[in-house]
């Protein structure tokens, strides 16, 4: 199928696990360089809130969730409730990260950025491994062009440039 909105989601999803390497890369940094951490952090968490949330999440609470809840051999909300319900989390651990930042407590930042790294990779696997297989199975090809496009429609609003830019954030 050449325009797969599943194809979208695994791709935007290896660019995130990008961020594990960088959050390992700058563990006790703020010991040698405390501004180095400052700004990595500070970067990790626009490019969490912009993209991950933003551009990603967007498109499955907005367009995937919706889809795949109304199908009517649905029956399992509650996987979708505990998928959204982990993209608030997600959102509560960049504001916790920013305030260790603030109050320069860079251990427990960082402490922060390992849990939510993780969590967000098991996130990640549930989603591959459950969510957009049951996607494809549940979908129609062309129920799933039509939230291809949908999704084109969230990059184009936010910006592809913009996607383009936080996606490069994660190359060190």
């Amino acid at each position: 199928m050449e325009n797969n909105p599943i194809e979208v989601m695994y791709t935007e999803h290896d660019i995130i696990i990008k961020a594990e390497n960088i959050i390992d890369k700058i563990n006790t940094l703020w010991e040698e360089n405390e501004q180095g951490y400052v700004d990595t952090v500070s970067q990790l968490v626009e490019f969490f809130r912009e993209y991950a949330d933003g551009y990603h999440h967007r498109k499955e609470e907005d367009v995937l969730f919706p889809a795949i809840s109304d199908h009517p051999d649905f029956v399992l909300q509650e996987i979708i409730e505990e998928f959204e319900q982990h993209h608030e989390d997600f959102r509560d651990y960049t504001k916790e990260i920013v305030e260790a930042i603030e109050g320069k407590d860079y251990s427990k930042s960082h402490e922060l950025l390992r849990e939510y790294i993780n969590d967000l990779l098991d996130h990640i696997a549930a989603e591959n491994e459950e969510l957009f297989v049951l996607a494809e199975s549940l979908l129609d090809e062309g129920e799933l062009e039509t939230i291809f496009f949908k999704f084109k429609d969230i990059d184009l609003e936010l910006g592809e440039d913009r996607k383009a830019e936080l996606e490069k954030m994660l190359i060190i």
